[in-house]
């Protein structure tokens, strides 16, 4: 087996290989004789079939799937072996492929395109300057926080018209020339009056089942943030709505608050003794405290990716990735649909460059016993022996089962990585806190993202 490697630019190369019958004769014969063990065809026995019938038979197709395997490990085997840092997996050329003979004891050469890694060197100093959220709270969210339980616990009761405590379900379908807009926005919302601006009530309040009403929505509901709390749309959607809308209300709820007693401190938190409402509290307060330094974590790591994709700019082989993406497909994509989404693909591309070259660089890998380390905690069982049977037990079952299900290991091994690359710019980088309510915060995520 012989290689031709050559790069065509800074980002791309083409990789000639070469394979000759002592590469892939033994294997094309005993994938041969192991057809042979198994065929059965008319005035032979099970496995007498001669050897030269299964050739004639299956020859050609053994030939083909033993040749490409070979080809394609060969070129990781390759790029591995020098040291050739790539993106992405290396494309086969389709039409060399299609056009070879495949006659056994020929040489077969096929050519596949290589994306390079650019150079790059990310890190983590005081050069950047990040921005934490200390996102405040008090008694108006935890108030905020018990009504939503009393209601989600609470009983629901048809009502003939809307008002403020009404929750109401209702289609939205976008408009054009008095009638619905062929391909145009079409979906069902449901909305709590009194969460939404006073401006937008007056639409809905006073309303039966079955009334519609049109509306102008950049008159109407100019404000993209709004929308997309009334709409239940991402902030995307929500501003990109334009022109005339009509809402047709579908039914109309009215919600009876739970009472605060013991039967809803079990339904809430059954595992928890809960004896009083100011218990509930301050359950409740550690709950929200907890959920704001989530979001706020998740603000700062997203705030970071930009940082450094916009410091760290660099170029990838455009035409290569969108190659790759019509190759990798499960579904054919049109030339639009690449082009729209390739902005996106080459974005999330960079970011995982530059958070692979991190991990290297500060030893961020997260390993099983790493994972290991981090069920025993989520147990609750840091301060137990690690030697300990029963201790080991528990941590091998679960460790057990989320090996099993990949998104879920793949999630868990993700969400710790993220950790540490949080943590490792919490202490190395420059770092200003911006202290703000929770409504603050929501509306300034929406305008960053």
């Amino acid at each position: 087996m012989t290689f031709e490697f050559e790069k065509n630019d800074e980002l791309t190369a083409s990789l000639k290989i070469h394979i000759e019958p002592a590469d892939y004769q033994q294997k094309v014969d005993e994938k041969l004789r192991d057809y042979r063990k198994k065929a059965s065809m008319p005035g032979f026995r099970p496995g007498k079939v001669p050897f030269g019938v299964v050739k004639k038979m299956y020859g050609v197709p053994v030939l083909n799937e033993e040749v490409l395997r070979i080809a394609s490990e060969s070129v990781y085997k390759y790029l591995y072996d020098n040291k050739i840092d790539f993106i992405l997996s290396p494309i086969i050329d389709g039409d060399d492929a299609k056009s070879i003979d495949w006659i056994e004891g020929e040489t077969f050469s096929f050519r596949f395109d290589v994306a390079l890694e650019p150079n790059i060197d990310p890190v983590a100093d005081n050069n950047i300057t990040l921005t934490k959220y200390d996102i405040s709270h008090d008694e108006t969210d935890v108030d905020k926080y018990l009504m939503d339980i009393r209601e989600r616990y609470g009983k629901f009761d048809k009502s003939e018209s809307v008002d403020e405590s009404s929750f109401i379900s209702a289609q939205l379908i976008e408009i054009e020339n008095g009638d619905k807009k062929e391909n145009g926005l079409d979906k069902f919302i449901h909305l709590r009056i009194n969460t939404i601006p006073d401006y937008a009530k007056t639409f809905f309040i006073g309303k039966k089942a079955e009334d519609t009403f049109d509306f102008e929505v950049e008159k109407d509901f100019p404000n993209a943030d709004d929308r997309t709390a009334i709409f239940n749309l991402n902030i995307d959607d929500a501003r990109a709505m334009k022109g005339t809308y009509r809402i047709t209300i579908q039914s109309i709820l009215t919600i009876t608050p739970a009472e605060i007693n013991e039967q809803l401190f079990a339904q809430v938190f059954p595992d928890k003794k809960i004896e009083s409402e100011e218990q509930l509290r301050e359950i409740i307060r550690q709950d929200v405290k907890g959920t704001y330094e989530r979001e706020s974590r998740k603000q700062f790591f997203f705030d970071l990716q930009k940082e450094l994709k916009n410091k760290y700019s660099f170029d990838l082989p455009e035409e290569f990735v969108k190659k790759y993406i019509r190759s990798h497909s499960e579904k054919e994509l049109s030339e639009e649909d690449i082009e729209k989404g390739i902005p996106f693909y080459i974005d999330e591309m960079k970011w995982q460059l530059i958070e692979n070259n991190l991990i290297k660089k500060y030893n961020l890998l997260v390993t099983k016993e790493d994972i290991r380390k981090y069920l025993k905690e989520l147990l609750g069982l840091s301060d137990m022996d690690d030697n300990d049977p029963d201790v080991k037990n528990k941590i091998d079952h679960v460790y057990e089962i989320i090996s099993k299900e990949k998104d879920k290991l793949n999630n868990l091994v993700d969400n710790m990585t993220d950790e540490r690359l949080i943590k490792l710019f919490e202490e190395n980088s420059t770092i200003e806190t911006k202290s703000l309510n929770w409504k603050d915060f929501i509306n300034l995520v929406n305008e960053k993202n």
